[in-house]
């Protein structure tokens, strides 16, 4: 009975080592320094968030007008207390390689991996042949030695939770919680230093004036992620042209980007009062022309406040 007991013991410890693999890390600082018995975790340092670059807009008189008005705002500056960052990351050793997925948030003051009840929380499991790590650890499971080098892709979908199948879902621009996607990446072959995440913008920003709505056709936007990928989900351009109602705040939606999906630059269209209408075209930045919508990541086009007899609406 006894000896029976001790086997029952030893299976639950060695089903527990091969789960838990992280479960005996330190949950400080995402680029703090582990103590020197600790098993070897990633250091990970993310970048400040990035600014928008205002843009030029067409007016409806034709002339071309680089509206400074509210750039930026102390909110869009800084990551937020609650944000969560999606991580995978590949680790190799000459043909050997092993691919995990994990998430870094951040406390207001510093990013650190999942705590064990936040990742029960999002339901993290294994999706497909990748498999979740709180902590992304450089040591080989089997215990033979450590991955020689890494490559980690990173994103920002919002704080949306995935579904059963590691989809995470990213609000539509008509949904009035658009979300500004960001992605990064970075590898190292040395353990040693810290790796760094500075993230870029995969839309651009679209800032519609307190009581004014909008009206936009062929826009597109990235619609969902999916846990342990390496690029985020096919862009996904709408059939049915995007109309928003007045709202008593100025507003920013992000889109991707204000063009079609040949990189062709969309007309917007303001409207006040449901009949005056305003339509403004955003152009390119300036030594750009590719024609891709990338030429449209980061840039931000503020679109003026225009009542009676400031500039009178034409071919509407």
């Amino acid at each position: 009975m006894i000896r029976n007991i001790f086997l029952l013991v030893l299976s639950a410890l060695a089903a527990w080592s091969c789960t838990a693999t992280d479960d005996d890390m330190p949950q400080g600082p995402a680029n703090g320094t582990q103590p020197a018995d600790a098993r070897n975790s990633l250091c990970i340092t993310i970048a400040p968030k990035p600014a928008f670059t205002q843009a030029a807009i067409t007016m409806p008189d034709g002339k071309n007008s680089t509206n400074t008005r509210a750039l930026q705002t102390e909110k869009e500056t800084k990551w937020e207390k609650g944000d969560v960052v999606w991580l995978f990351a590949r680790f190799a050793d000459g043909m050997e390689q092993r691919g995990y997925y994990s998430a870094l948030k951040y406390t207001g003051t510093t990013w650190r991996y999942l705590t064990e009840d936040e990742a029960d929380e999002f339901g993290l499991k294994a999706f497909g042949s990748y498999h979740f790590n709180r902590t992304l650890i450089y040591d080989k499971p089997d215990g033979s030695g450590k991955y020689t080098n890494v490559q980690i892709y990173a994103y920002y979908t919002g704080n949306g939770k995935p579904d059963k199948n590691g989809i995470i879902t990213i609000p539509s621009p008509d949904s009035g919680a658009s979300v500004p996607v960001m992605q990064a990446f970075d590898s190292s072959h040395d353990f040693s230093r810290p790796l760094t995440l500075s993230f870029t913008y995969c839309c651009s920003r679209l800032r519609i004036p307190a009581g004014y709505g909008l009206e936009m056709g062929n826009y597109g936007y990235y619609a969902s992620y999916q846990l342990g990928g390496v690029s985020l989900s096919r862009p996904n351009y709408s059939t049915t042209p995007l109309q928003l109602s007045a709202a008593d705040k100025d507003r920013d939606v992000f889109l991707l980007p204000v063009a079609d999906a040949n990189g062709t630059p969309v007309p917007v269209t303001l409207t006040l009062n449901g009949s005056a209408k305003w339509t403004f075209t955003p152009q390119l930045p300036t030594g750009t022309g590719t024609g891709s919508v990338t030429d449209y990541y980061g840039q931000s086009y503020t679109l003026p406040a225009l009542g009676s007899g400031s500039v009178t609406p034409g071919g509407m």
